[in-house]
């Protein structure tokens, strides 16, 4: 193994694991309210809107709106979620959903 690819891997770790201790250490014992409260409670969904979203768009690597069983499980799923709030039955609604109209539409 190289030094080069032994650096990348520590700097790395560093990197991920300094921005998940970064703000515990920062707001340690603080009572954190406004802006900075908003902006700790909304970073998490951001992140997940930004990492699924385009999968379900573009799930080939082109934009598919009608024939893209991954966009509609996705937004069934959603709706399902809305009204019965249990993650199992989510899970099992959107995986069932995907898999029939991955069968239907592909």
């Amino acid at each position: 193994m190289s030094l080069q690819f032994l650096e990348t891997i520590l700097l790395m770790t560093l990197v991920t694991y300094g921005s998940r201790v970064l703000p515990f250490l920062l707001f340690k014992g603080r009572n954190v309210q406004g802006f900075a409260r908003d902006f700790i409670e909304l970073v998490p969904i951001a992140l997940l809107a930004a990492l699924v979203v385009p999968e379900l768009v573009t799930p080939g690597g082109t934009i598919v709106l009608i024939h893209n069983p991954y966009l509609w499980a996705g937004v069934l799923t959603f709706i399902f979620a809305r009204f019965v709030p249990n993650l199992f039955l989510g899970i099992i609604f959107g995986m069932s959903v995907f898999w029939g109209l991955d069968k239907l539409l592909m």
